[in-house]
This record gives C-alpha cells, structure tokens and sequence, in this order.
C-alpha cells in the first residue's frame, strides 16, 4: 500500500457516500481502517465496508465488526476474514471483554493474525448520538429502544483487555483512545508490559478549531500545548512502535480530514517525536498488524 499514512479508525455511518471522503483521503495521502458497528451506533455494517474496500481498495481498509454477546462468534471471524477483512472491532460487549465466554473469538482472530480494536473507556450516549444525528439531518438506521441496548462503559474499561493479551500471547490488541482521560495510567502500563498490545491515538486529533478562513479550521497552540502535556508523562517517543495514528473521524466528514492529521502533526512536533519514531506511528506499525508490510 502507497499512502503515507495509516489512520487505524474511521467509522462508516449509515447509508454513507463514501466517494467524497476517499477523494479526500488519496489527496492527503491516507489509507483508512474502516469500521462500521451497526444501527445501535447510528452505523452501517460490515456489508458496507466490504463494498467500500472493493471499490477502493487502494484507500479503505475493512475492518470487521464482532458483535460479543450479540450474537456473533468464531464463525464470525472466518467469515470475514474470507471476505477480505483485515482486522476487527469490538464495542459494547454484553459482559466484560475478558470474559471467557468471548475467548473462542480471541483464539479465532490469533490463529488468523487479525488484530482487534477495542474500544476502551467511556462511551457515549446511544440514545444521544442518535438523537443527534436526526436533528442534523442525518439518515438513522431502524435501532429499537436504546434503553435496551445493554450498553455499559464498565465492561470495556482498559484493564479488561489484559487477561485477553495473557491468554492469547500472539493476538494484537489495540487499545482505542489511548491516554486520553480515565484511561491513561492503566492504558500506558498495560501496553508497556504486553508486546502484544498497542495504543490508538484517537484522542490527540482535536488541537484545531473552526473558523471562517478557506482552510475552514487552524491549528490553535493551547491545543497543542495540553494534549502534548497529557502525553509527555506515557513517553510517547519510546512507545512509537505501539502507538497508531488514528482519529475516529467518520466518513461523511471529508473536511476534517486534514484538520486532524495537521493535529497529529502539531502533537508530535511539540514532544520532539523524531522522524523514524513518527513514520511508525503513522504507517509501519498499523501495515505491519494488518499484514499489509
């Protein structure tokens, strides 16, 4: 794969025309780890990621929704990987992820080589992102009652995902929104200890705001300043061979793609994050976890 970057996730909403995004995406340079988590998420499916890889596949690469204790299993993960799927993606678990009842999921994906993406810490509101999205005029999947959902942020705290990386030594686990807040300490410690585990960093794509120029948007430096503070103690330098550019950016938001690699960009430039250290957190390391070296 010829692009620059490797942003690990992007999400994919409901009856989503992609095309403007990946025109985006080819300008800037970025290869994309798609997801797309379901109607509960405001989400389309894994059937439109497929599709999407198959029509791109030089700029989207399709990453598997696993839904644990909703009904998907090890069956789940042959079938995607058959289907071309590189990685997978767990959200809002019935239990907690280090349950065993989720095990034969793990063992599947580590016999597979395919890494998954956890979600870790809080979530948001269900009922309020999709209540958000009518109210902008967005088009929302038929998703039932919220209020039964069965949606705790408890199960997928990060220290969930540490018996997972003892017990499966060669699954790649990526731990989503690494250091942001409520997850830091446990996060770092957790991805320090285990060779196996990884860090997205979602939470650092923010250092910008809108404004009325062409551009739409600047880099705004108190932004730099407080996220390259947050960092600085989880020694990010070191770590860059388990950290992974990722923005949780969606694909009907082509504008913001920029935005948030110059962010990135900012961050690392103000830790002194040097050139080789940046080029595997923003390629290598995801091509490598995703077979794609």
């Amino acid at each position: 794969m010829n692009a620059d970057y490797v942003d690990f996730h992007v999400h994919m909403p409901y009856k989503c025309d992609v095309e403007p995004f990946v025109r985006a995406a080819r300008k800037a340079g970025i290869a994309m780890c798609v997801n797309a988590c379901g109607p509960m998420w405001g989400q389309d499916g894994n059937d439109a990621v497929q599709a999407a890889a198959s029509r791109y596949p030089d700029t989207v690469i399709p990453i598997g929704y696993v839904g644990l204790g909703r009904g998907d299993g090890p069956w789940t993960v042959d079938d995607l990987r058959s289907r071309g799927f590189r990685g997978l993606k767990v959200i809002g678990p019935t239990r907690d992820y280090d349950d065993p009842e989720f095990f034969p999921v793990y063992a599947r994906a580590e016999a597979l080589r395919m890494p998954v993406l956890f979600h870790t810490g809080v979530v948001a509101r269900n009922d309020q992102m999709l209540k958000a999205m009518l109210e902008a005029g967005k088009p929302v999947p038929p998703h039932g009652d919220p209020r039964t959902f069965n949606i705790s942020s408890k199960r997928m705290e990060p220290m969930c995902v540490d018996g997972i990386l003892r017990a499966f030594p060669d699954l790649d686990c990526v731990l989503a929104h690494f250091g942001s807040t409520g997850r830091r300490d446990v996060s770092e410690g957790i991805i320090r200890w285990n060779p196996n585990a990884y860090g997205d960093m979602t939470s650092y794509s923010w250092a910008f705001e809108l404004d009325d120029s062409a551009q739409g948007w600047h880099i705004e430096q108190k932004h730099v300043d407080m996220f390259a503070e947050r960092l600085r103690p989880l020694f990010p330098a070191k770590y860059a061979h388990k950290l992974l550019y990722a923005t949780d950016v969606t694909t009907d938001d082509p504008a913001l793609l920029d935005a948030k690699l110059e962010s990135h960009r900012a961050v690392y430039s103000a830790l002194g994050i040097g050139t080789d250290a940046r080029k595997l957190m923003f390629r290598d390391t995801a091509l490598r976890l995703l077979g794609l070296d």
